[in-house]
């Protein structure tokens, strides 16, 4: 199949119609009655997904890209190199290959690296793609917990469990994922010092660390604010405080902030009403739980104990998030048409009775613009407040 797939005329075709309707290609295409033509618009979808995916693999001639499915469920480019640089060594096994994005950039830092993978196209799809990256990679196609089984001793293990049941339903619970890294975690501990696992963004992180032994880091990945993965780096012994890293990539920025639960557990917020600054934590660091100690961390005043934002006189720099200047408050009506000549504006509930569609449709305010709004509620008043953005 990778053969027909890569003839000239299948890939110019691919090429030609990347920004093409699939669907619509489905029904009109010249293709249509080609043996491989499933295939293809799969190729097309998987590709045109890569583009900002895997700009790397895009770019790269030769690659066949694996179905739909698999393609979403891959690690991006930019996480992938994000978790290489957390390990290095002689030896790294991926236990759970899929697409072998995480297993490529991973295997720069290692002398020797060996694929794992229960599904034969993938494993297909690997050994040709790791070939045109001029990977030295080895291939198995087998399951994780038979590899396992060959007693081999690795620097680092690495697994992304498949995170959908028998029905292809979603389950975020770790003994629902294949493999059950919950029965399986003493025997990785004794085939390597150090495992990697990445987990659902949708996970609990306490419940998992109430699961799994000897978590060393959890590491909290968003990328443009939105969390995509969560990592845990498991030690064989460890038992100290667990560090958490909260990571925002942005196209060009990274935003980093580190705490452990006693951090978060010891601090106390201070409260006050909105100031001349707000300041919102990112996403990451919302999912990790850091609500006082962010703060705390950079001498900043609450809102309220349910409001997430914090406030201060005198600016504040580098903050893990986003930072507004306070303009005015506003009248929740739609007497604001001197404020927003055009009536766009970007809106954020914190802690509010009313939802963004509820305030847009009460004050008429559309979407859109270089005007913020955030509406809340600080330790003396629910507020709707007009906001600068600095960054």
């Amino acid at each position: 199949m990778i053969k027909e797939l890569l003839t000239e005329e299948i890939q110019t075709y691919i090429d030609e119609h990347l920004d093409d309707d699939v669907a619509d290609l489905g029904l009109r295409s010249e293709l249509r009655h080609h043996s491989l033509f499933k295939q293809i618009l799969e190729q097309i979808k998987s590709k045109k997904k890569a583009k900002s995916k895997l700009p790397h693999w895009f770019a790269q001639k030769g690659i066949v890209f694996p179905p739909t499915l698999s393609m979403e469920q891959c690690s991006s480019e930019q996480t992938a190199i994000y978790k290489s640089k957390l390990v290095a060594g002689e030896k790294l096994v991926d236990l759970t290959g899929g697409f072998g994005i995480d297993t490529f950039y991973l295997s720069r830092q290692f002398e020797s690296t060996e694929y794992v993978e229960q599904s034969s196209l993938l494993c297909e799809l690997a050994r040709h793609n790791f070939d045109q990256l001029n990977a030295k990679i080895n291939v198995n196609n087998t399951s994780a917990e038979h590899f396992l089984q060959g007693k081999h001793i690795f620097d680092w293990i690495y697994l992304d469990p498949a995170r959908r049941d028998k029905a292809n339903h979603k389950v975020f619970r770790l003994e629902d994922c294949r493999p059950d890294i919950v029965s399986l975690q003493s025997l990785l501990l004794s085939s390597s010092q150090n495992v990697m696992i990445k987990l659902s963004p949708m996970l609990d992180i306490k419940l998992a660390l109430s699961q799994l032994k000897g978590v060393a880091q959890v590491h909290v990945i968003a990328v443009k604010n939105e969390v995509k993965e969560l990592l845990f780096v498991l030690k064989k012994g460890f038992e100290g405080l667990v560090e958490v890293c909260c990571v925002n990539m942005g196209q060009n920025t990274l935003q980093q902030f580190h705490f452990d639960f006693q951090q978060e557990e010891s601090s106390n917020s201070e409260y006050a009403e909105a100031r001349n600054y707000l300041y919102e934590p990112n996403a990451a660091i919302m999912k990790a739980g850091a609500f006082k100690y962010v703060g705390h961390a950079f001498g900043l005043m609450k809102l309220d104990h349910h409001t997430h934002l914090y406030t201060s006189d005198q600016l504040v720099m580098n903050f893990p998030g986003r930072v507004f200047r306070v303009i005015e408050e506003l009248p929740l009506n739609k007497k604001l048409r001197s404020v927003f000549p055009q009536m766009k504006a970007n809106i954020a509930v914190r802690n509010y009775p009313l939802t963004v569609q509820q305030i847009r449709k009460k004050t008429g305010i559309k979407e859109g613009g270089e005007h913020y709004i955030f509406a809340f509620t600080d330790i003396s008043a629910k507020r709707f407040v007009l906001c600068e953005k600095l960054y």
